[in-house]
């Protein structure tokens, strides 16, 4: 059991060689799914005073994962009961929860009082990139925030590498390996993995200046 359902009181139970919630969880499908709380979706420029948080999709990830290859789930079912076990109603809803909270946290950072020339571009490429649809539809083929709104801590717009798609300018289009942009330039996700030192802009300490 991964450290995630642990630390949300799931337990499981293993019903015909598929790995059930206990006490929930009918066949995929079954009228009593739509017990399952959906969050609304929230208007881009909608945000709250303080940051909200976003879904895991580490842990979405993990589980429809062990869903579909322990249990022998399809994909899709997979990452629809994924997708129940963290409050949501399957998994276009999680991934539309990841780009709200993306939506607010980059809205939230463009009204900050002390913004730097470079960070005032990269903030309108970034709300552009969220008002066409690209952020929603890259959390569904799997982008993370840091890939998409990564930054380097110490010099936010002086590493390429460390930069998210976001702020790249205009798109073109999003698939699940790249980004191409107006005009040609096409960035890879293996260019901008979370492994490379990057953070969300969202996550810079409170004293650097955007």
């Amino acid at each position: 059991m991964s450290r995630w359902l642990h630390a949300a009181g799931v337990s499981t139970e293993v019903q015909k060689g598929q790995i059930r919630q206990k006490g929930q969880k009918p066949p995929i499908g079954a009228e009593t799914q739509t017990s399952v709380p959906c969050v609304p979706s929230v208007p881009y420029g909608l945000t709250s005073k303080h940051p909200i948080t976003a879904p895991d999709p580490d842990a979405f990830e993990e589980r429809a994962g062990i869903l579909e290859y322990d249990a022998g789930l399809q994909r899709h079912d997979a990452e629809t009961r994924a997708a129940q076990e963290l409050g949501f109603n399957d998994a276009p809803s999680l991934q539309g929860e990841m780009a709200r909270h993306w939506a607010a946290e980059i809205e939230r950072l463009a009204r900050l009082p002390a913004i730097s020339p470079e960070g005032a571009v990269a903030l309108k490429r970034a709300r552009t990139f969220i008002s066409e649809g690209w952020a929603l539809q890259a959390a569904r083929l799997g982008w993370d925030e840091v890939e998409l709104f990564g930054v380097c801590p110490r010099a936010p717009w002086q590493r390429l590498d460390r930069k998210g798609v976001a702020f790249g300018g205009a798109v073109q289009v999003v698939t699940q390996d790249a980004v191409a942009y107006v005009g040609g330039l096409r960035r890879y996700r293996a260019q901008v993995n979370n492994d490379n030192g990057a953070v969300p802009i969202w996550a810079l300490p409170d004293d650097t200046t955007i």
